[in-house]
Order: C-alpha cells, then structure tokens, then sequence
C-alpha cells in the first residue's frame, strides 16, 4: 500500500489529500477465513441428503482469539486499500465522499480495537505490524506516534511504508522528520517506502506550513528528482508550502525541464508559494508551456508575488522582469 496525492491535475495535487503512491494494503486477494468447526460435515451431510433439518439449529463454535485479529487484520486491510484507491483518483464530490467514508470506517475499527491494535503493532507477525500500523495513522490520536516512528525504523519494508503512510496521516505537528529521512536513506530501492515518506513529508508541510530549522526542505530535496512523476509533485508542492526559499534553484529547473506535466505545475504552485521575484523569469517563461494547467498555475504564481494580473500574454509581464 502506497499513498499519493493524484497528481493529474493541480487541483489534484492541493486537495491536501493526495499525490499518493501508497502500495495497496495487500497486492493479492486475502485468503479465506478459517471455516468455523463442523461447518465441512454439515456440507457434506446436505450434498447427501440434499438437505438439513429445519428443526436442528446450527450454532457456530466462538471464534478463536488468533481467528479473531485475523479477521480484524483483513477488513483493516480492505478498508485501507479501498482507501487509498479512492486517494489516488482526481478528486471530485463523489470521490471526496469515498475517501470520507473509507477514513470513517478505518477511524471506527481503530477505536473499537486501539488496544489490540497496539500490540499487533508493537509484536505482531510482520504483516499484522504494517496493517496495524497504518490503521493506527486514522486514530487522529498523536499519543500513537512514538509506537508509528519506532515502526518506520524498523528494517522491515512492509512495516516502514505502512508507518510512514500512517505518519502522512496522522501528520502530528511535532513529528520528528529524521527517521523519514533516514528510512529513504536505508531502503533507497523500496519504492513503496519512498513513496509513503514523500507523501508523509507533503502532508507534514501541509500542515505545519513552516520549517524552522530546515530538516523538511532538506529531507524534501533528497526526493526531488526521484524517478516517480508523483514523489516529485509532492516533493515540489512540500516545498512550496513550507517556503524553502533555498529550493528555488531546483524548483525552477523542473518547472522549465520536467517531462511530467503535473510535475511542472506543482513547481510553478511552490514558487507562487515562496514568493520570490526571483522567480519571475522562469514564472514567465512557463506562460508558454505546452500544458495548459502549467501556464495557469504559472500565471497565478505571478499574480500572488507581483499583487496584479497582467494575463496569460508572456509580453504583458515585461514590466515585471528583473532588470539585469
């Protein structure tokens, strides 16, 4: 499971709530739950008799505790992967409804089972430890973000990418941001680890919206020209949202080279966002990219610094150019 904010368009990308990339909860489907005890030889009895007594009632055996979380596991797991399914789509009345619901029922299965939730994610089978982990992120409790942050370092690829989806959705605002970078840094060739540590990281800036002593923008710009279209996006976005003024060179380079279209408007987006008129070349220059979502999203970005519209005619802005 992965998580990514759609980066289709830029509307997309600033729902604030996906350019995700999360590998889904599990890529094949779950297996069948343990058939409850003596359900075999009452199918047997009716391929034999070709029926049932009306008048016997069939009463199942209680659960077993191991069958118990088993089956928490797996609805955990259908819900988290309806979820982020629904994140990874352009977002609409309709999908925002989906992802809602999907959040809601993930919340509810949190509250109703915290505590063994809890243990699974601290001493469960490696797979229990990851779906744990994610659906702890829904609890919208920060009390669990040691327990997600211990789990992100925890050398095993499924159980990272979960916490680090679980980190993006918790997004606590004092969430320490070293073990996302350090989680990159050890499984570079991960691709759902990287993913769920860009998305985490954008949901970070977005909420914090600053960056005092640089750790964010830092760890941002070691994802910056990652091969994935989407962990760009988030990237440059990130950085937009928390300012990172010593990002401008990098962020300009994509918005006037980047082959993703998507990744070209979440630039000019950062750089309306920093707001330096430094940036106004490049800015100006992107009035004539080829996609039509980039020169908007780069004409905006120069109404924000400039305070003025002077329209979608790059000519118009002469004005406004730095003199050399």
């Amino acid at each position: 499971m992965y998580a990514t904010v759609n980066a289709s368009r830029l509307a997309s990308l600033l729902g604030l709530a996906a350019l995700c990339a999360l590998p889904a909860c599990s890529s094949s489907p779950a297996p069948p739950g343990p058939a409850l005890p003596g359900f075999e030889g009452l199918e047997q009895n009716a391929a034999n008799q070709g029926r049932t007594s009306v008048n016997t009632p069939i009463q199942a055996a209680p659960m077993s505790e191991s069958a118990r979380v088993g089956q928490i596991m797996v609805d955990l797991d259908i819900a988290l992967k309806s979820w982020t399914e629904a994140m990874s789509l352009p977002r609409d009345a309709a999908n925002q409804e989906t992802v809602n619901y999907a959040a809601y029922a993930i919340g509810a299965k949190v509250a109703e089972h915290r505590q063994l939730l809890e243990g699974q994610a601290i001493s469960g089978a490696p797979r229990n430890r990851g779906i744990a982990s994610a659906a702890l992120g829904f609890a919208g409790d920060p009390a669990v973000l040691p327990l997600l942050l211990n789990n992100v370092s925890s050398g095993d690829p499924e159980v990272v990418s979960k916490a680090l989806l679980a980190v993006g959705v918790l997004s606590a605002e004092d969430t320490a941001i070293a073990p996302l970078a350090e989680a990159v840094r050890n499984m570079p060739q991960e691709r759902a680890v990287v993913r769920n540590a860009a998305f985490a990281m954008f949901q970070l800036a977005a909420k914090v919206g600053t960056d005092p002593d640089g750790a964010l923008s830092s760890a941002l710009l070691g994802l910056v020209s990652d091969e994935d279209a989407a962990v760009r996006a988030q990237v440059l976005l990130g950085l937009g949202l928390v300012r990172a003024n010593q990002a401008l060179p990098a962020i300009s380079d994509h918005l006037a080279a980047d082959p993703a279209p998507s990744v070209r408007t979440a630039a000019a987006y950062a750089l309306g966002q920093i707001g330096a008129q430094a940036s106004t070349p490049a800015l100006v220059a992107s009035l004539n990219d080829p996609d039509t979502y980039t020169a908007g999203a780069a004409r905006a970005a120069l109404t924000r610094i400039h305070g003025k519209d002077l329209g979608p005619d790059a000519a118009s802005w002469r004005s406004v150019m730095p003199r050399r």
